[in-house]
């Protein structure tokens, strides 16, 4: 357990630099939920969107090469801007309560933040992109053949990785892939979730 000390003219402005960083990553959120919700019939950009934008795109566009984010039209390369200001913040927060840091205190909120904000929602968007796939296995008609082959842009190289590894060889049909990728990635998040939960247990006690 840590004890806080005496506050100290450092620890207020660590604090002072971790609220700014919080409202910081409020306006990020904000720029994104504007990037998702169109006004009809809205012909000029919202005063307020052309503010956020030069406020945050400067940040938001040094994470842009990370083309590893991007599927289709999703974009998540905000998550891990926000992942960054998140390791930030929580390092001044903690300095600001208790005046002093350890490596392994830092360590475990980089890799805390990281599984918050960058893999437990890859987990969890994947997931939920193939089980909406399966549910077009099951109501394949003409009208949903264009949404498969867009799911497919976005998935297509998971079930195809999971086809290779439990199927190479084998003929299997459409819904057996999907299914199978949906329960590979399940388990993979549950086993993912347990050994960062034991890194993290590990590094605040170096």
């Amino acid at each position: 357990m840590y004890v806080s000390q005496s506050p100290t003219a450092l620890m207020y402005l660590a604090k002072f630099l971790a609220t700014m960083i919080s409202i910081y990553s409020f306006l990020i959120w904000i720029r994104v939920i504007f990037t998702w919700v169109r006004i009809p019939g809205q012909m000029m950009e919202n005063p307020l969107l052309t503010f956020l934008k030069k406020i945050v795109d400067p940040y938001l566009n040094w994470f842009s090469p990370l083309t590893g984010l991007k599927r289709s039209n999703f974009d998540l390369t905000p998550l891990a801007a926000l992942a960054v200001l998140s390791i930030f913040q929580s390092i001044l927060r903690m300095y600001g309560s208790y005046g002093r840091l350890t490596i392994g205190m830092v360590l475990a909120m980089i890799v805390q933040t990281l599984w918050g904000y960058l893999v437990s929602p890859l987990f969890w968007f994947i997931m939920i992109i193939l089980v909406i796939r399966l549910i077009f296995c099951y109501r394949r008609s003409p009208n949903t053949m264009h949404y498969i082959r867009m799911l497919d842009s976005i998935d297509g190289s998971l079930l195809n990785f999971v086809g290779r590894t439990f199927f190479a060889g084998k003929t299997v049909n459409d819904r057996t892939i999907v299914w199978t990728s949906t329960i590979f990635y399940f388990v993979a998040y549950l086993i993912c979730k347990y050994l960062v939960g034991l890194l993290i247990s590990f590094l605040v006690r170096l």
